[in-house]
């Protein structure tokens, strides 16, 4: 029943210490009033085997395994102390004091009572057998000053929990400040996408639709002809970039699709826009909703830059899971580039950094007139 009675908590140094410290001083305090040779160098020997077991069992924590174990027989060594018949017998009853303020410490309330009263019970019994009746008044100042102990190690104890759960207060806290500061820009980021789809998009679709409609009005061998078709077709391109940065801004919820789904309806909603053929291998798989958030944006990011740079007029999109790992890759068979001769852009740059936010990582090979290729992976957990 002790042994399954222990608390966790974080050891104070100044316990450590006080340990050392009373060890030391009353140890050689205690040895200091026995008369043989012998009886000092037992008596260092069992002190020494104290410290031992603190310093490598409970400071270690491996005394959970089996506190009564431990707080057993570090009784027994200070009661055979007390039983070498030293003069200076209270120094080493001192040492009971420090261990009962580490029961106190480490014990829930109840079990710390049961030590600490089995501590003061073999204390008495060896100063009233040493002492006789002339050791009672011994045996009541020492009840009183065990008392205090076991009061003082609970002590310890609530203030250590009290640190504990304001440390974990703090990290709550800084949680709580981290997913505010997401949620601000992600607002931020769908208020600049609506603006931009109200007011600018519009504006574009509109000066598209004049622009037409000049061409119309148009004879083709009008000088002014192919500088409207020329317009028109930097407008059309311009409110297509344009709906492709809105969905960056603010793409589709994940929370309420799988990946794999997410996926497949914006590289549909891309193909309307830029009508480059895909291919897609899209696999259902599993991982955290921020590693999903990551392959998501590179995707988009790496969609953004075929339609801008690549002059593909095909594109291959695979998601599958290989064994701890998932894999997005998306090829092109474009104009491709050579990476010694052309500096990486923020695009890869952006790919790169979102992927190293969850410990991913990015692949890109291209040639020049044979396409680009761009592997994202990351940890399914």
């Amino acid at each position: 029943m002790l042994g399954n009675l222990v608390n966790r908590i974080r050891f104070p140094h100044f316990l450590d210490i006080a340990t050392y410290v009373s060890l030391a001083a009353m140890s050689l305090l205690g040895m200091s009033g026995l008369t043989s040779l012998r009886s000092q160098l037992l008596a260092l020997g069992l002190v020494l085997l104290f410290g031992f077991l603190y310093r490598f069992v409970f400071q270690s924590g491996r005394y959970e395994q089996n506190p009564s174990l431990y707080f057993g027989t570090q009784a027994l060594i200070l009661g055979l102390l007390f039983l070498l018949g030293s003069n200076n017998s209270d120094a080493f009853n001192f040492l009971f004091l420090i261990l009962c303020i580490q029961i106190a410490v480490v014990s829930t309330a109840r079990v710390a009572a049961l030590w600490i009263a089995l501590c003061f019970g073999i204390v008495s019994l060896i100063t009233l057998g040493t002492r006789g009746m002339d050791g009672l008044y011994a045996v009541v100042f020492y009840s009183i000053t065990f008392i205090v102990c076991g009061f003082f190690g609970y002590t310890i104890q609530q203030v250590e929990r009290e640190r504990d759960r304001n440390q974990q207060l703090v990290e709550e806290l800084r949680t709580t400040q981290r997913k505010l500061q997401e949620l601000a820009v992600v607002e931020e980021r769908n208020r600049l996408a609506r603006d931009l789809h109200d007011s600018v998009k519009q504006q574009v679709f509109a000066i598209s639709m004049q622009l037409s409609a000049a061409r119309t009005g148009l004879d083709e061998a009008d000088q002014a002809y192919p500088s409207v078709v020329q317009a028109e077709k930097l407008a059309q391109q311009a409110g297509a970039e344009l709906t492709t940065l809105i969905h960056q801004l603010r793409p589709p919820p994940l929370e309420k699709k799988s990946l794999a789904e997410a996926i497949q309806g914006y590289v549909n909603d891309w193909l309307h826009q830029t009508h480059i053929e895909t291919e897609m291998n899209i696999g259902e798989v599993s991982m955290s909703p921020d590693s999903e958030q990551a392959l998501f944006r590179v995707l988009q990011e790496a969609l953004a830059n075929v339609a801008r740079h690549s002059q593909a007029n095909k594109v291959r999109i695979t998601l599958k899971a290989e064994n701890d790992h998932v894999a997005l890759t998306v090829e092109d068979n474009g104009v491709g580039y050579d990476p010694e001769r052309i500096t990486k852009g923020v695009g890869l740059a952006s790919m790169q950094e979102r992927l190293a936010a969850v410990r991913g990582t990015l692949d890109v090979s291209s040639l020049q007139s044979q396409g680009t290729s761009i592997t994202a992976i990351v940890r399914r957990s």
